[in-house]
């Protein structure tokens, strides 16, 4: 499929949808939670644009999180590969040149965005990351201008009569790299493009400029945004230190989704009046959250297994017997899942850009792991030639998987907590530094709380 038929419905691609639909919302992600999704107008001409952090990650957000179809807007380079372009096409994506990629290639942008205009006109989302390419921080970067100029443009080839709505849509996952994690969609209300007509007609620099700026306010209220830069790791640390607490202040049953996301934009906002206050203080308490950080990472331990207290010996040795009485099912099933999962990992461990981990590690999970679990049945049926056992074998494949990460998991919280009170004992020292800081800090925000 080439770019003159992006726009056209296909089998194969909606095959295809339904099973990375299926790999990202049951498999790759533990949960995800979709906010509003009411807010997008049925039947309509759209153009979806959120925050941009997590590689293809973000772009498999909009496919989970809108029913219709989709047609993606990525950055040219990426295209130039005849058979990797082959398949992006093929994936509903096309390519938008930049200057940096010469100003021959730029004049290619007008076949884009004619071909934009025919998915549009078609009722198809286009989907356009605004911010143009990813980062790993928490928050909203300046927008690029061709969501808006591919809005209008539209409009004119239509006389201005589509009636086309921009939906801003937040994103925020709570680990970008690993398997099983959490994700949140969050749909703002619809930016009407009508409402710049007059001032499109008039200038239109002035009004893609003026909608750039909507989308960017209506963005930042969908999302984890950190706008502090001098202390911006004070900020990200203390989402994470303090959330427990948060919850508790705001009546929430958990630090989870959907919660979160409303505990971290309050902790922020909490924050910033803070150091709008006392600015000379806020530099002591990065030092005292970093010191606390960097003393738990060097000890390889994690704030989950700080903030609770040392288990017991007994503990600690009926936990050692369970994993020790479990361990023969969790090599069997390390032994049949480790290639497809092992291999994902690895790769995306070598990856020099930290942002496009999670997109290997799921593409390559998905593809290898079912193909792999296929061949080792075929294996089992040419071995015993028996359909019902290599049924059951198939069956058992990915339920032993299952166990083998839930155990090894396990094992490394259970490694941990052993670290945590082998520190205790043998470095108490650091072990009352840890706990000292822990204390500062706690008390240090729920100052900060009581005050804003």
């Amino acid at each position: 499929m080439g770019i003159k038929r992006i726009d056209k419905k296909s089998y194969p691609y909606l095959f295809l949808k339904q099973f990375v639909a299926f790999w990202h919302n049951r498999v790759f992600y533990r949960r995800i939670v979709i906010l509003n999704r009411e807010n997008i107008p049925k039947n309509a001409h759209l153009i979806f644009t959120g925050n941009h952090q997590n590689a293809l990650m973000d772009a498999l957000v909009f496919l989970h999180g809108y029913k219709g179809r989709l047609v993606f807007l990525a950055r040219s380079d990426i295209f130039k590969n005849p058979f990797i372009a082959a398949i992006l096409y093929f994936l509903r994506m096309l390519p938008v040149f930049r200057i940096k990629d010469g100003y021959s290639a730029v004049k290619k942008n007008d076949d884009i965005f004619q071909k934009t205009i025919d998915v549009i006109k078609n009722k198809i989302g286009l989907v356009i990351m605004a911010e143009g390419n990813h980062g790993e921080q928490h928050r909203l970067r300046t927008l690029k201008k061709g969501f808006a100029r591919i809005a209008f443009q539209t409009e004119e080839a239509n006389d201005f009569q589509l009636d086309m709505k921009v939906i801003p849509v937040g994103i925020d996952y709570s680990n970008y790299q690993n398997f099983r994690t959490e994700l949140l969609i969050n749909f703002g209300n619809p930016i009407p493009v009508s409402d710049y007509y007059d001032a499109y007609k008039e200038s239109p620099a002035i009004a893609i400029n003026q909608m750039k700026e909507q989308l960017a306010d209506s963005l930042i209220p969908l999302m984890v945004h950190i706008k502090s830069e001098k202390h911006y790791e004070l900020y990200n640390q203390l989402r994470e230190i303090y959330k427990h607490e948060m919850a508790q202040k705001m009546g929430f049953p958990s630090s989870n989704q959907p919660y979160k996301l409303q505990m971290d934009q309050e902790l922020i906002r909490r924050l910033e009046l803070f150091e709008e206050k006392y600015p000379e203080q806020m530099d002591d308490f990065q030092a005292l959250v970093l010191r606390y950080q960097q003393n738990i990472q060097k000890e390889k331990l994690s704030y989950a297994i700080v903030r609770n207290k040392v288990g017991s010996n007994t503990l600690l040795i009926i936990e050692t017997l369970l994993f020790v009485l479990a361990s023969p099912m969790f090599v069997l099933g390390w032994i049949l899942n480790y290639i497809p999962f092992g291999l994902s990992i690895y790769i995306g461990l070598k990856m020099k850009d930290p942002q496009f981990k999670s997109s290997v590690k799921f593409v390559l999970s998905m593809f290898v792991w079912p193909l792999f679990h296929l061949i080792e049945t075929w294996v089992v049926w040419l071995i015993f030639t028996d359909w019902m056992l290599a049924l059951a074998f198939f069956i058992a494949m990915p339920i032993l998987g299952i166990f083998a990460r839930w155990y090894w998991i396990s094992l490394l919280e259970f490694k941990e907590a052993f670290r945590w009170a082998r520190l205790k004992k043998n470095k108490a020292e650091v072990y009352q530094m840890i706990r000292k800081d822990q204390k500062e800090i706690l008390n240090k925000m729920k100052a900060i709380v009581a005050q804003n």
